[in-house]
């Protein structure tokens, strides 16, 4: 059996078992964080994993539609970590901070995913139908937890949209921080920017909780002048 006919079989088996988008999805991400988006080939890809050069073609037509594809399953992925890291939480308020969590050490497991996820790669959702109703799944289980909190507490006067906002804006700025400025290299001294980066790396549940107590919690009155 020629080279040829060894790759057709295993483009064969590969399709007939329906592994290979998973297969070109993983063996993508790889490619990707060693090479970027722009320089990957779907035909490289196909070399890689041992498939004729059109097998990539049958399941995602364009370079777009495979990022679309791995971006899809990250947030499946985010939500089933969010879900199950607070099950059992036993309080909206820990469930909260245990999702918060998970969210945070999914981006840094996952950077070139999480990229893809929330970079300008995939811009407009809409176009993936798949990948938009993953992204708003994914989101519901934060929004979710934010109606309970809301529940037990009569002062907040946001909605949970309004507090997902905040929330989101707080979680996703930590994994952005943790995973491009702690990349960059300083000399700087206790003052500088990467000691702050480095302190939060180190003291990340510290964090959560002083930004989520402080926005779920109602406002103190003001006092009044005299």
């Amino acid at each position: 059996m020629n080279a040829k006919s060894v790759a057709a079989d295993n483009d064969s088996r590969a399709y007939h078992h329906g592994d290979l988008p998973q297969t070109l999805m993983d063996a993508a991400i790889r490619r990707i964080a060693a090479d970027g988006t722009e320089n990957l080939s779907l035909r490289a890809l196909a070399r890689e994993c041992g498939v004729s050069p059109t097998a990539p073609y049958r399941h995602f037509p364009s370079k777009r539609c495979l990022f679309a594809a791995i971006a899809t399953r990250g947030f499946q992925e985010l939500q089933s970590h969010c879900e199950q890291a607070c099950a059992d939480s036993g309080t909206p308020d820990a469930g909260l901070l245990a999702a918060c969590q998970a969210y945070i050490n999914f981006a840094l497991d996952n950077p070139t995913v999480y990229h893809l996820m929330f970079g300008s790669v995939l811009e407009d959702f809409s176009e993936y139908q798949m990948l938009a109703d993953a992204a708003e799944s994914a989101y519901q289980v934060v929004l979710d937890l934010l109606e309970a909190i809301r529940a037990s507490r009569p002062g907040l006067d946001l909605e949970a949209t309004q507090l997902g906002a905040v929330v989101w804006s707080a979680i996703h700025g930590i994994a952005s921080l943790l995973l491009f400025a702690l990349a960059r290299k300083s000399d700087g001294g206790p003052a500088s920017p990467q000691a702050s980066m480095v302190w939060l790396q180190a003291n990340t549940d510290r964090t959560l909780n002083l930004l989520l107590r402080g926005l779920i919690e109602p406002e103190l009155p003001q006092h009044s002048g005299s």
